[in-house]
């Protein structure tokens, strides 16, 4: 099987709302995210595919860790941590020459830089964006929405309450 490693992020304003686009090859309502570039890290990754796709700047959030580093900052740092890692089955896309493959997904929680900025639809990715609350996100049909996207969200619903 054929593996990518991608990236994608949660984004969650300051009302709770998170943001997704209605992805094109999918036809499903997902975060923003794509394939992480050669020599790419994963958070940086994320952050990018939001401002392509969203045109949102915004900060990768994570679980404060310790700084393994700190005594000698010249071996390395910390990076961010994802809230999950997935192994995602890709089926065969024909119409777009893909072949069935899998996607490491690190998948991260991310908020806007500057909640003032203007969402900007990237319109070879999506057709439509939008800010949801958790209650419109479980009103989405299941045909329309990945059940681990569902799952994820109301899961930090839960998890702020």
């Amino acid at each position: 099987m054929i593996r990518h490693f991608t990236a994608s992020a949660f984004v969650v304003d300051s009302q709770k709302r998170i943001l997704l686009l209605w992805h094109k090859k999918a036809q499903k309502w997902m975060p923003p995210g794509g394939h992480i570039d050669e020599n790419e890290l994963p958070e940086d990754a994320a952050k990018r595919e939001c401002k392509e796709e969203t045109g949102l700047d915004v900060e990768i959030t994570g679980d404060a860790q310790d700084n393994l580093f700190a005594t000698n900052p010249a071996e390395g740092r910390i990076l961010k941590k994802p809230f999950a890692f997935l192994l995602e089955t890709i089926e065969a896309r024909p119409a777009h020459n893909e072949p069935a493959h899998e996607h490491m997904d690190f998948v991260y929680l991310a908020r806007p830089v500057d909640e003032d900025q203007v969402l900007t639809l990237e319109e070879n990715e999506g057709e439509e964006l939008r800010w949801f609350t958790a209650d419109e996100v479980q009103a989405i049909p299941d045909e329309k929405i990945y059940s681990n996207v569902r799952g994820f969200i109301l899961n930090l619903q839960k998890e702020s309450d």
